[in-house]
């Protein structure tokens, strides 16, 4: 099986795709994605979106039994022309149901007009199918142990079927036998008789039914106290657990870890990005024990999901990353199941795609472009986004997806920026005057990144806008020229807030240095003064940092306190425990490390180290401008994974060149374009301090 995982391709560009399975052809397979994707919608359509007209479970199996033998036909667990012949008389069945509730309730239109839909893309299929000879399954290779970056396993297994929830149909009401028919009396001794008849069949006044095997209360009063346990021994021991269960407790274990580590592997300000190697090794290692494990822990990823109490955006990421190291198009369903079922949370979404982004499957590219064609927005916006994050998506394709909604443009046209392409001053200019932020924005980012010949004209009016004016003015300084830099600096000093001057350390030039210093005297709010701060660091690489606590209102929500119920309080266990006069100290601060904002200490480094500098150039880290010296932060700076960002759009600015590199890749993988972009660095480097830049428009 081939591997999707392709650095270093720009998007848009030539980009291998992956070969289809032995003994099925590329288009075959496309059919069967697309009956796949009009079944899923009919499932998720008779899970969320209709009333139950009639006994909908025989439906739910049948579409059940329609999915396993789909995903037979996809992995060759079955002869693939009968597996798919066997998902047809499935969805034939359910087809019926459908059809007698439609009848009942025009709602179920829509899921009768997607098995359709499933019915003709499968009838496709086994066309294809049917001319193609038929080939046995190629042997799975040996299981190895992923080590820096993930590895895609093969094990051998039954198909994962997703399990449908439909109301199941209401039980038939039970009713107790009623007694045997009393003779109308008709005397008075009949009548007596009648009555003590009823006396016998009613219950006591007040009397509890009891359970089959159950003793009567009053039996059990009458039990002595059972003595307590001595200590370390249970009175009672539960059952032991089966080999499954072991065997899934283990399995949570590992899903819990990838879910922990895939929400803090990103480093902090002034932690190196290679610290997080430990934790991504981590990672692969619990992926590589649900490997080891193989079927029994497999088939339980998804109910970890399902059974989930909350929709948190980590089981999204863990669900999508363990799934995607497994061969088979049934467990990379599994992971859209799960984002696909219930609300289409955007940070759960956020978090799939994540995953994805990440994960070896050599399925990918097919689901995402099945998700390409799905009805929401949000959807399609993650998977043009993951496509061209690995450089799978085609020009067309990034180009159609600018013209979609604005979610799905967004995405499309950062991604466009870095490769342009003729078609994108046009797709810039609708963007432009459209109403969503958003768009804007990532129109701003695709003239900044093309270096479009009106860029610093809009970016300047857009630094303006009271919404995306910060996004505008860090575009600018990272994309301008010595003017633009005098400009932003001026807007920056005449009315300071925070995102005008974090564009100003971005920009670098030197004269700029002693307005920053003079800002910090000035009476401004204190986010404007640690932004100058951190400016003045990026310019000068001064190092003038030092330790600020951190208040407690920051850090976390006090505890409420205890209510006074008239008792003393219990001591600390310190106090118990402690002499007197050796008590612990209070409990010291949490702290921060940060720039000093100690306007003379950096006056004072200003006139001892920076007199020399050259007033109109432009500076980095305290050294004269060029894009090594930008790869150097990017390498071994202290700088968020944000930031990394930007300096990756800068490197592109300044070089005229495009290399793959994202801070949400594993750390072997940044470690690689690193050493991709040092020779294009060096080449762009022949003028430290300027403001130089390669010409590189749209078009």
């Amino acid at each position: 099986m081939s591997s999707s995982y392709l650095p270093f391709v720009a998007p848009g560009g030539p980009a291998p795709q992956p070969a289809a399975p032995a003994g099925v052809d590329l288009p075959a397979l496309e059919r069967l994605e697309s009956g796949h994707a009009a079944l899923r919608r009919a499932a998720l359509s008779l899970e969320q979106d209709v009333e139950p007209a009639l006994d909908l479970t025989g439906c739910a199996r049948a579409l059940e039994r329609a999915f396993g033998a789909l995903y037979d036909a996809f992995d060759g667990r079955a002869d693939r022309l009968r597996a798919v012949r066997a998902a047809m008389a499935e969805v034939d069945d359910a087809a019926v149901t459908i059809g007698e509730a439609r009848a009942l309730d025009a709602s179920f239109a829509a899921v009768g007009e997607q098995l359709q839909h499933a019915r003709g893309w499968l009838a496709h299929a086994e066309a294809r199918l049917a001319s193609a000879p038929p080939s046995p399954p190629p042997e799975p290779p040996s299981l190895l142990a992923s080590r820096d970056r993930p590895r895609l396993h093969v094990i051998p297994r039954r198909s994962l079927v997703p399990t449908l929830k439909v109301p199941e149909p209401a039980p038939a009401e039970l009713v107790a036998k009623p007694p045997p028919p009393i003779a109308p009396p008709r005397t008075f001794e009949e009548l007596r008789a009648a009555v003590a008849a009823l006396k016998e069949q009613a219950p006591a006044p007040g009397a509890l039914p009891v359970a089959a095997g159950a003793r009567p209360l009053e039996a059990r009063r009458e039990e002595p106290a059972a003595p307590p346990s001595p200590p370390g021994f249970a009175r009672e021991i539960g059952a032991a657990i089966d080999d499954i269960a072991f065997l899934r407790a283990r399995c949570r274990e590992c899903f819990d870890e990838v879910a922990m580590v895939g929400m803090q592997r990103a480093p902090l300000l002034g932690d190196p990005f290679r610290g997080a190697l430990v934790l991504e090794r981590r990672m692969l290692a619990a992926i590589d024990v649900i490997a080891a494990i193989g079927e029994p822990a497999i088939e339980h990823v998804p109910r970890l999901v399902a059974e989930a109490p909350v929709k948190d955006p980590s089981l999204g990421f863990a669900s999508a990353m363990v799934l995607g190291c497994f061969a088979g198009r049934d467990a990379l369903a599994a992971a859209e199941h799960a984002l696909l079922r219930g609300d289409r949370d955007r940070a759960f979404l956020d978090e799939v795609g994540a995953a994805l982004k990440l994960v070896p499957h050599d399925h990918l590219p097919l689901a995402l472009r099945g998700l390409l064609r799905e009805p929401e927005p949000l959807l399609r916006a993650m998977a043009i986004d993951v496509l061209a994050y690995r450089g799978l998506a085609t020009e067309d394709e990034l180009v159609a997806a600018a013209s979609d909604a604005a979610p799905v443009a967004a995405r499309a046209l950062h991604h466009l920026g870095c490769a342009p392409s003729p078609r994108l001053p046009e797709l810039i200019q609708r963007a432009l005057a459209a109403p969503e932020p958003e768009l804007r924005e990532a129109a701003w980012t695709a003239m900044a990144l093309s270096d479009h010949p009106h860029a610093a004209i809009t970016l300047r009016a857009a630094m303006e806008e009271q919404e995306g004016g910060d996004a505008a003015a860090l575009l600018l300084a990272l994309a301008g020229d010595e003017g633009d830099a005098r400009h932003l600096a001026a807007r920056a000093f005449e009315a300071p807030r925070r995102g005008l001057i974090v564009a100003v350390g971005w920009a670098g030039a030197a004269s700029a240095v002693p307005q920053l210093i003079d800002l910090l005297e000035r009476d401004v709010n204190g986010a404007v003064k640690l932004a100058a701060a951190y400016a003045l660091e990026r310019i000068t690489g001064a190092g003038l940092w030092e330790e600020v606590a951190v208040e407690d209102e920051e850090i976390f929500v006090p505890d409420p306190p205890e209510p006074d119920v008239g008792e003393p309080r219990a001591l600390k266990l310190a106090q118990i425990v402690s002499d007197p006069r050796d008590l612990p100290p209070p409990l010291a601060k949490e702290t921060v490390e940060q720039p000093t904002v100690d306007a003379a200490r950096w006056r004072a480094f200003y006139r001892e180290r920076c007199q020399g500098w050259d007033p109109g150039a432009r500076y980095r880290r305290g050294r004269p401008y060029t894009p090594e010296v930008v790869l150097d932060e990017l390498d071994t700076g202290p700088v968020t994974p944000g930031e990394r960002r930007q300096i990756q759009r800068e490197l592109i600015v300044r070089t005229g060149r495009f290399v793959r590199f994202d801070p949400h890749d594993f750390v072997v993988v940044q470690e690689e374009a690193i050493t991709a972009w040092r020779p294009i660095a060096a080449r762009a480097s022949g003028a430290p301090g300027r403001w130089a830049r390669p010409r590189r428009r749209a078009g």
